[in-house]
């Protein structure tokens, strides 16, 4: 048993590399029947264990299963490069090139590509440039919060650019590449998060709501640093900043950093108004109305005392 698992990857092994290893291929699908000490993951690829695999596990199933110039992609690629945001994948998605004939599995998506990019190595496997993980996954999402979360990540952390990501989406099939053209269209005007897409969603809703721009850095007239705008309407002096703590009871401290924020705001002529993501989804009425009175004093108001440049700059 020592020698198959020294022949295995993590102990997953091939068909193939059983019988090179001696062990006929009937007795192999045998020990896989119920109560059997090894499992199969894939068609002749098996587990040498009956325990619960890891997602690696699976990866490497996925790897060793698709053969020959096989690399990860999709979100679970994307982890590999450090992407958090998005729900943990349930299968493992793989790229192969075209010509090749590999049938998807529950567990492992296969797909076929004449535009095979080149590998890199993370954790020892080959997974696909971060900018191809993120359009194949993208691709087959419907729900455009959970895109902008995963995107808007990848853009803020500089794994890549709205720019780059559109070229793929050129390069690529088109099919699928709607919804990720429309978040991208938000992460460049400077959405950095989901909650910031849905206020950006909510805002462009209403006609009479005035141009705004998103993570804007604020400074005082002696060039001071003061904050990041969620949302900055830069004529009428108005902040329009996400709560981050709706889900999460907040602390004291927390109470403590959000009045000082709006009192430092307050101070250099703005006016603040915070929205919570609940409020957009459960109130849009009643949300419009207090923005409209929160712009209606903001236009009261004098100049606002402050400087202030896109958060990219």
């Amino acid at each position: 048993m020592e020698r198959l698992r020294a022949a295995s990857w993590e102990g997953v092994i091939s068909i193939d590399e059983l019988t090179a290893q001696g062990v006929p291929e009937r007795t192999a699908y045998r020990r896989t029947q119920e109560d059997g000490p090894w499992q199969l993951m894939a068609p002749a690829t098996f587990l040498l264990s009956s325990g619960e695999p890891t997602y690696r596990q699976w990866e490497i199933a996925a790897l060793v299963y698709a053969g020959e110039g096989a690399m990860l992609t999709g979100l679970g690629g994307a982890r590999h490069h450090g992407i958090r945001s998005g729900d943990d994948p349930t299968t493992v998605h793989v790229l192969i090139h075209d010509p090749r004939r590999v049938l998807s599995t529950p567990k492992i998506v296969i797909e076929r590509t004449k535009r095979l990019p080149k590998p890199i190595k993370r954790g020892g496997l080959a997974v696909a440039p971060v900018v191809r993980c993120l359009t194949d996954w993208s691709r087959r999402q419907k729900d455009l919060t959970a895109i902008s979360a995963v995107l808007a990540e990848a853009v803020r952390e500089w794994k890549t650019t709205p720019a780059d990501l559109l070229q793929e989406l050129d390069h690529g099939c088109r099919k699928g590449s709607a919804a990720p053209r429309r978040v991208l269209a938000a992460v460049d005007e400077g959405v950095w998060s989901a909650a910031e897409y849905e206020l950006r969603e909510f805002w462009h809703q209403w006609a009479d709501l005035p141009e705004i721009e998103w993570n804007v850095k604020l400074y005082d007239e002696d060039g001071r640093f003061l904050a990041i705008a969620d949302g900055f309407v830069k004529d009428l002096g108005f902040v329009l900043q996400v709560d981050s703590v709706e889900h999460h009871f907040a602390t004291p401290d927390q109470v403590q950093e959000t009045l000082t924020y709006h009192r430092r705001l307050r101070a250099a002529g703005l006016q603040v108004l915070s929205v919570r993501p609940a409020q957009r989804r459960d109130d849009p009425d009643g949300l419009h109305t207090d923005v409209l009175d929160a712009l209606a004093t903001a236009a009261l108001l004098p100049a606002p005392r402050v400087r202030y440049e896109p958060a990219s700059a």
